[in-house]
Order: structure tokens, then sequence, then C-alpha cells
């Protein structure tokens, strides 16, 4: 990796709730049509936690947030019998192409096998190369909420 990050709990660093909720909404409000910024901040409060489902969990360095990566229950309403979910991995602009990514991956991955799950999904509109070459399967192409995506799943 590029840069030395810490990866911790957004549940240990609220700080960071306000910044995380302003990019996942620039980076995703396109599907989720009437979504607000205040809901955005009202989810990832709701979806903060330790070793459980939900749990979000940050990349920073020194006092400077890096991105995030999600472990949900569900995150495609049309696909209620895929469960839990890797869900918004998301690394700042600046930042990208250094590894962050990767590594919040592997600690959702670390999260869920201490949680004995053994296999995640995820769904994702133009990221399926980067997730096929750390050992994700596309498993169906699909159109959800006007976007074609690709669902994935890794076994654990």
């Amino acid at each position: 990796m590029g840069v030395n990050i810490d990866i911790d709990y957004l549940a240990d660093h609220p700080e960071f709730i306000l910044t995380l909720a302003q990019w996942h909404h620039q980076e995703w409000a396109y599907l989720r049509p009437g979504d607000t910024l205040e809901a955005r901040i009202a989810r990832l409060r709701a979806e903060i936690g330790h070793r459980q489902i939900p749990t979000t969990v940050i990349a920073f360095k020194e006092q400077c947030l890096l991105g995030s990566a999600m472990l949900i229950q569900h995150d495609m309403d049309t696909r209620m019998d895929l469960s839990p979910w890797l869900a918004s991995v998301f690394v700042s602009p600046d930042y990208r192409r250094q590894g962050i990514g990767a590594a919040l991956i592997e600690r959702i991955i670390q999260e869920a096998r201490a949680l004995d799950i053994y296999r995640l999904y995820l769904y994702t509109p133009s990221a399926e190369q980067f997730y096929l070459q750390r050992g994700w399967s596309a498993v169906e192409r699909t159109r959800y909420r006007n976007t074609d995506v690709v669902i994935m799943s890794y076994k654990i």
C-alpha cells in the first residue's frame, strides 16, 4: 500500500460521518432518486457498529478521512434473497490506486469471517474488474434503479 493508514470502525470516529455522507451522496445519489444528504447521514449513523451487521469501517491517516466500506444485511431491495453485502466501498479520489480500497475490502472480509459468514455479495455499476482481481465472481448482470450493474459474490 502506498500510504500508511489506519482502518477502524466509523462508530469510534463519528467526526467523519458528515464528510463520509457527503462523499457517498455525491457518488451514489443517482441510485436513490429523491434521497437527501440528511437521510444519508441518518442511515450512516444507523449503520455503524462493531463486528456486527451493519458495520462501517473507515480508512484514515492522522485526521484525514480516506475511504470507507460497509458490511450490511441488504443492499438491493430487488435481491432480498442475497445477504450479507459489502457496500459503499469508496476511496477519496486523491488517494485511489494506493491499495486503500483493497485494504478496506479485506477488513470487511475479516469482519464477516469473525461473524461466521461464508459468502458476501456486492453490486457495482463500474468496478467489476477491480473486484474480479480480488477474487470476487460475477453472479448476475441486471438493471437496478435504471443502471446496469453486476452482482458479485465472494466465498470466504
